[in-house]
């Protein structure tokens, strides 16, 4: 899959995570931001040619790379904390409303910063 399908589908999940919040299925959008979070990460690896023989790093590697290369600044961790959570929810309901809301929002502003940084920095 190439970074431009993982962006696709980034924006497609999250979309999805938008209509099912809207809807109160809380879980399943947690989930879609999960998902759409590792699909912008996916595509910023390909696009920093991060890849290894189509083997993409783990998402820790690619933050660390993002960091170490002053791409983003450390506080961009939050946003992947909060992604975390949310997937985590998805299986375990552990999240009140306030803490789903919250992460929701923080999930949302790292997937945008991500996709932010993937249409400023041209392929390397």
């Amino acid at each position: 899959m190439n970074e431009e399908e993982h962006l696709e589908i980034a924006r497609r999940l999250a979309e999805l995570s938008d209509r099912l919040y809207q809807d109160g299925d809380d879980v399943a959008a947690a989930e879609m931001l999960w998902g759409a979070a590792n699909r912008a990460i996916n595509a910023i690896a390909l696009r920093h040619m991060l890849d290894n023989d189509g083997q993409l790093p783990r998402r820790g590697a690619v933050m660390h790379y993002l960091i170490s290369s002053r791409l983003v600044s450390e506080n961009i961790q939050d946003g992947m904390y909060a992604a975390r959570a949310l997937h985590g929810h998805s299986y375990n309901s552990h999240l009140d409303a306030t803490g789903v809301a919250e992460r929701v929002a923080d999930t949302k502003s790292f997937i945008a910063a991500l996709l932010s940084l993937y249409h400023q920095h041209p392929r390397r």
